[in-house]
Parts: C-alpha cells; sequence; structure tokens
C-alpha cells in the first residue's frame, strides 16, 4: 500500500505501471527529470521474477530474468516491442500472455461473429483502474463512453469468468480490407526507407550499438569522477589565490596608508626643527640685545629714566627661560615624533616583507591553476567527445527503434483485417453470472458496505446494479467502492477457479471521497470500525492475488504493522518524502 500527502507522486505510480504494461505515453512530471531508466520487477506464475526496463520515451521494453534494481548496462535477455501485435511474438503483450497462458485466446469484436487475438491491455484495464476511472460512470468492464470495443471487452469478461475464448473464425482479409492494408504497408515501407536512410551507412547494429553505449556510459562514469575531483582542486587552488589578491591588496593599501603618514609626518618633524632653529635665534638675538643697545628697552619699553639698575640683565633672563620653555617642550614632541617615524618605517619593512612573501604565494597559486587547467583541458575534451558520441549512438539506436515500430506495425497490418466467419459462441452461462455476482456481494459484505438489496451484472449492457441502482446512479464516493468491489471479485473469482489472470489488482483511491451512512471517525471501541479498516483487513486476510492500494488516508495500524506499506510523507525527516527522492538522493 502506497499512502500519504497530495502531491507526493502517488498517481504516477499508478501511471509508470500502466506505461510500463503497454501505454504509449507516460507524462512525467517535474521530479522525473533527468532519469532515463523505468524498472518493473514482475514474478511469473512459476515463481521466477523478471524486470522490465524501459525508457521514458521509448517504444521498446527490456526484458531481463533476474530481479534488478539499479542503473542496467548489460544487453537484455528479451527486447520486445511495447506495442501488441497479434502476429509478431516479439512484444511484451505476446510475453505476458504466453506467461500467464492466455497467448492465442480470441475474443469477439462484433456480434457477427468477428473476432481477435487478445491482447495483454484488454485485461489490463480489469486489473489497473485509475483514480479518474475509479469514480467515472463508465461501468468497469469498459474503458470509455462510446460503442467502440465494447463487445471486445464484454468478451474479455467472458473469458475470465469462463476461462474460454471465442472459437476461431474465418479471418481472411477482404478485397476492400486487403487494398487498404496495401495502402498502409506502402506507406510504412517508405517511413521504413526514410528512417534507415538517416542512419549511418557505416554504422553498427543495434546489438553493437547497445554494447557502444553501455561502454560509453561507464567511460562517462569514469570520466565524471576523474572530473570531479580535478575540478574540486582547481576550484580550491581558485578560491586560495582569490584569497591571496584580497591579502595583497589590503598589504598595498596599508603600504599607501604608513607611506602617506611618513609623508605627513616628515613635514610635522621639518616644521619642529625649524621652529628649534628659531627658538635658537630669538634667544642668542635677546642677549645681544641686551648687551649692547641703550636708551627705551627692547623687552618691556621702559624708557631710559625708568629704569632700574641691572634692567637688562634681568629682562634678557626672563627672555631665555621662556625661550628655553618653548625649545624644551618642542623637543620633546620632536623625539616622541621620531619614535613613531621609527615605528612607522619598521611595520613598512615588516608588510613589504609580508607582501612578498604573499606575492610569492600568489605566483605559485598561479602556476598551480595553470598546471590544473592544463590536467583539465584533456578530461573536458574527452567529456566532450563521450557525450557526442553518446547522443550519436541513442541517436542511432532511437532510429532503429522507430523503424522496428514500424516493421512491427506493419507485421501486423500483413495479417490484420479480419472478416466476420459466423455468429457469437454465446453468452456467460447463468450459472456463471450467478457466481459471480454472489462473489461481489460478498466482497462488499466483508467491507462492510451497505447494499440494501443484491449485485447484478449485466452481461449486455455491462452495468452493475446494487439493490435497485445501477452503479452510475450512485455518488462518486460509492461508484469508487463499487468499481473496487468489481475488480477484487473478478481477480478473486478468477484465480480461484484457476482461470487465467494476471494476478494483481492496482487500485488508485478506492477511499478518497467515500463516507459510509451514519459512521463517524471516533476513539470509542463500542461504534463499529469504518468501511475502510474493514476493506484493507479484507485485502491483506482473503484475497487470493496482490493487491496494490494508493489513498491519502492512512490505513489501520495493524495493516501499517503486518503489510508493506509506505507513506509518502513529503517531509525530509519523516518516512518518505514521495515516490521521487528529496534533496541530492538519487533513485535508478
Amino acid at each position: 500500500m502506497i499512502y500519504g500527502a497530495s502531491d507526493t507522486g502517488k498517481s504516477f505510480v499508478t501511471e509508470a505501471i500502466d506505461y510500463m504494461f503497454g501505454a504509449r505515453k507516460l507524462n512525467l512530471i517535474p521530479e522525473a527529470e533527468g532519469y532515463s531508466q523505468i524498472l518493473l520487477g514482475v514474478e511469473l506464475p512459476d515463481g521466477s521474477v523478471i524486470t522490465l526496463m524501459r525508457g521514458p520515451s521509448s517504444a521498446r521494453v527490456k526484458v531481463y530474468n533476474e530481479d534488478l534494481r539499479d542503473l542496467v548496462y548489460r544487453a537484455p535477455d528479451l527486447d520486445l516491442s511495447a506495442q501488441h501485435h497479434a502476429k509478431n511474438s516479439k512484444n511484451l503483450s505476446r510475453f505476458l500472455l504466453d506467461r500467464i497462458g492466455l497467448d492465442g485466446a480470441l475474443i469477439s469484436t462484433n456480434d457477427t461473429g468477428g473476432t481477435k487475438f487478445l491482447g495483454f491491455r484488454d485485461l489490463l484495464h480489469l486489473c489497473l483502474i485509475s483514480e479518474t476511472r475509479m469514480v467515472s460512470k463508465v461501468p468497469p468492464v469498459l474503458r470509455t463512453v462510446g460503442t467502440s470495443g465494447q463487445t471486445a471487452h464484454k468478451s474479455v469478461i467472458k473469458l475470465l469468468l469462463t476461462g474460454a475464448g471465442e472459437p476461431a473464425a474465418d479471418t481472411r482479409p477482404t478485397a476492400g480490407q486487403r487494398r487498404v492494408h496495401k495502402g498502409k504497408i506502402s506507406l510504412l515501407d517508405t517511413l521504413i526507407l526514410d528512417l534507415q536512410g538517416q542512419l549511418d551507412p557505416h554504422g553498427r547494429n543495434e546489438g553493437e550499438l547497445t554494447e557502444q553505449l553501455r561502454r560509453i556510459l561507464t567511460q562517462q562514469d569514469t570520466g565524471a569522477a576523474s572530473l570531479r575531483e580535478v575540478t574540486g582542486r582547481h576550484a580550491e587552488a581558485v578560491a586560495r589565490r582569490a584569497g591571496l589578491s584580497v591579502t595583497l591588496s589590503q598589504h598595498d593599501q596599508r603600504l599607501a596608508e604608513v607611506g602617506d603618514l611618513l609623508g605627513r609626518f616628515g613635514l610635522l618633524r621639518s616644521q619642529y626643527e625649524s621652529d628649534l632653529a628659531r627658538l635658537a635665534m630669538v634667544n642668542e638675538a635677546g642677549s645681544l640685545l641686551g648687551y649692547f643697545r641703550t636708551g627705551t628697552c627692547v623687552f618691556c619699553g621702559a624708557a631710559p629714566e625708568h629704569q632700574t639698575a641691572g634692567h637688562d640683565q634681568q629682562e634678557t633672563t626672563a627672555l631665555h627661560a621662556a625661550v628655553d620653555a618653548e625649545s624644551t617642550k618642542t623637543e620633546q614632541l620632536l623625539a616622541d615624533l621620531h619614535l613613531t617615524i621609527d615605528d612607522l618605517q619598521m611595520q613598512r619593512l615588516e608588510i613589504a616583507e609580508q607582501r612578498t612573501g604573499t606575492q610569492v604565494a600568489a605566483e605559485t597559486a598561479d602556476q598551480k591553476i595553470a598546471a590544473l587547467e592544463i590536467e583539465l583541458q584533456p578530461l573536458q575534451n574527452e567529456a566532450a567527445e563521450l557525450m557526442t558520441a553518446r547522443s550519436k549512438v541513442e541517436r542511432e539506436l532511437g532510429l532503429h527503434a522507430r523503424v522496428q515500430e514500424l516493421e512491427d506495425v506493419k507485421a501486423g497490418l500483413v495479417a490484420d483485417g479480419a472478416q466476420p466467419g459466423g455468429r457469437p459462441s454465446g453468452s456467460i452461462p447463468a450459472a456463471t453470472l450467478a457466481k459471480f455476482d454472489r462473489a461481489i456481494e460478498h466482497t462488499l459484505e466483508s467491507w462492510r458496505v451497505r447494499m440494501h438489496g443484491g449485485v447484478f451484472y449485466d452481461q449486455y449492457t455491462a452495468e452493475m446494479t446494487v439493490g435497485d441502482r445501477a452503479r452510475a446512479g450512485h455518488g462518486k464516493g460509492m461508484r469508487a467502492v463499487l468499481h473496487a468491489a468489481f475488480a477484487v471479485s473478478l481477480a478473486d473469482y478468477t484465480l480461484q477457479k484457476e482461470h487465467s489472470h494476471p494476478g494483481f489488482v492496482i487500485l488508485d483511491s478506492p477511499l478518497v471521497t467515500y463516507r459510509q451512512p451514519g459512521v463517524r471517525t471516533t476513539d470509542d471501541a463500542d461504534l463499529p470500525d469504518s468501511v475502510m479498516d474493514h476493506f484493507y483487513r479484507d485485502l491483506f486476510n482473503r484475497f487470493t492475488g496482490q493487491a496494490i492500494v494508493i489513498e491519502n488516508g492512512d490505513p489501520p495500524i495493524d495493516i501499517v504493522e503486518q503489510a508493506k506499506v509506505y507513506m509518502f510523507s513529503r517531509d525530509r525527516r519523516d518516512h518518505r518524502f514521495g515516490f521521487f527522492p528529496a534533496g541530492s538522493e538519487t533513485l535508478p
């Protein structure tokens, strides 16, 4: 069982299984980007396990006679077309039908006795029910609303319930059919020739190309590892060189700052030295003026008559004291400035030495980067060459696959075009229908579904009636449950009778829209369990085949503990994120 949050790829599982069993196209979701192989393990009736492998857009299915769960490189044990062709056994449909004992079985195509060979996809819609078909008003036996193919669909039910197909009829094509087929074959021949013209005339055959692709993929894996290792070392070297460039820039900036400070402090030192010279001159001039001049005092401006004895000596002494004080202060400032200049010069020398070391390291890093780039070049060239070769081989393989597909269609046309050759062999016996009706009733009763009457399958309208109301007349929740019951009962009845059947049912959202009348979810042990609980327990304990259920709601705890259950949570820390892994995880 698969259950959990919406938008986690649950329904994509159903679509992928349908694609692996021969659907023409798989609508990929964004999370599937980059995946090149889809693997599906199948256990055959004899107990052996095979693995089917198909590309997301491939018309071929590879068969491997073992259980594989990783990327496959070796040549397959069988290479089959994904499309059914009655006259060509090299297709998936004929292969699977042969394994379940239905290859060569005939089903009716019209009411006048026309028949065709059964295809596996004639059975699959009865085993694999998508969410859309689960709630559709179209009867479970039919694929679409229209009348096309209804006779064949009803004939398939007859084949499963009775274990016998239609008798062979004269299927030789009419003259008109032969003319139509001739025109189609002529067109196919033209297309095949055109595709063959696009193939390399000196190229290899499909088997050799497959082997070549395997070798290229192996080389790519090996080369990618080497390329990643060298690229990592190159990135580290470039990052280190960038760091050294930043360090060099910082050294240059600091050297410029120190040089600017030394220039400014040099000017300041010159100013201090000039000031000291001027003070010395003033001191000397004051002494001379005090000894040699008479008259008005040059220091204080006193007239001679107001000067006392020794006045000139007193004034000269005061000048000397002032000059000495100023000189002492200036000399102290100059001494401090010399210390600062010496310290800056030491810093400049240290930074210059550091810059030289960094410059040497940068040159070494440049050499290492150059050497790594030389080492990278051949690896990059080899990777580009391998990618070119891979693209060419994959293109050639694609052309071969397309040619084979057209050849398969042509082979089918050669022997197709059945002509009515009698009457239908008859309807499903009433006793068989009654037993089948009881089987559906038993299933619904086991699920605790309220029916308000018996169950009847009308083989002529292909409709299923419960009580007095056809399935199409119920709401979509009840329609889904009835569709699931029909598919499960059909498989169970067929397998118990030992008739041929694929042996599994895949039910997408059979219960998501159903709510049992008058019952609500509760923890009260006195209230009955829901239909959902009985649904899961009945499938686990009684169903003869394999059942895969895809739902949003949680199953009962006992089913979680005993059955194989996957929860898609969209939470990287809780259970499984979704069908596709999250983050850097990978799946084959």
